[in-house]
């Protein structure tokens, strides 16, 4: 066991340290039982060894980009994983698919469940499979705002201020705490 090249202590592997990398995601649902969406996807990630680090409280929030349909809860999380991006990616796309997520051409439309990846620490990644930053965060005040709430002083990749400042002066009409 000590010698094993797999025996972990402390996030240290012998010889070598294992490196974390912090992740922001947000959750969102518009259709079934809303709550227990956003905890079964939460323990769903926990169970394939993502640690949630932090949690905002779950927000209700208007629908963007195709507005008739039901409002959403949203919730963000910051976790850490061993996982490269596409792996991490591949796992959130399994959970949304085994919780009933039909895959559909349509954008922005009503869904089970939806597990984005935020941001990657200070990485930026293009990949077939994913991008990161996510494209549209900056055009989702929501985002912004629930996000805001874990990683007030999260300064995005490219930006040039904090999470905090670019919600000064913004409108919350489209987003309120729902439950803490």
């Amino acid at each position: 066991m000590f010698g094993d090249d797999n025996f972990l202590d402390n996030g240290y592997l012998w010889g070598r340290i294992v490196a974390m990398n912090r992740i922001y995601l947000l959750l969102g649902t518009n259709i079934g039982n809303l709550e227990e969406n956003l905890l079964q996807a939460t323990c769903a990630i926990e169970a394939n060894g993502i640690r949630i680090l932090k949690k905002s409280k779950i927000y209700k929030t208007k629908p963007w980009g195709v507005e008739d349909q039901p409002d959403f809860l949203n919730l963000a999380l910051e976790v850490e994983s061993e996982l490269s991006a596409v792996e991490l990616v591949r796992i959130l796309k399994l959970i949304e698919s085994r919780m009933g997520r039909k895959k559909t051409e349509k954008r922005w439309h009503p869904r089970l469940i939806d597990i984005d990846i935020l941001f990657w620490g200070d990485d930026v990644i293009e990949h077939a499979e994913l991008k990161i930053p996510h494209r549209e965060f900056f055009n989702r005040p929501f985002a912004m705002r629930i996000l805001s709430e874990i990683a007030p002083d999260f300064k995005p990749p490219g930006a040039k201020k904090a999470l905090k400042e670019y919600l000064v002066g913004e409108c919350d009409e489209r987003v309120e705490v729902y439950r803490d």
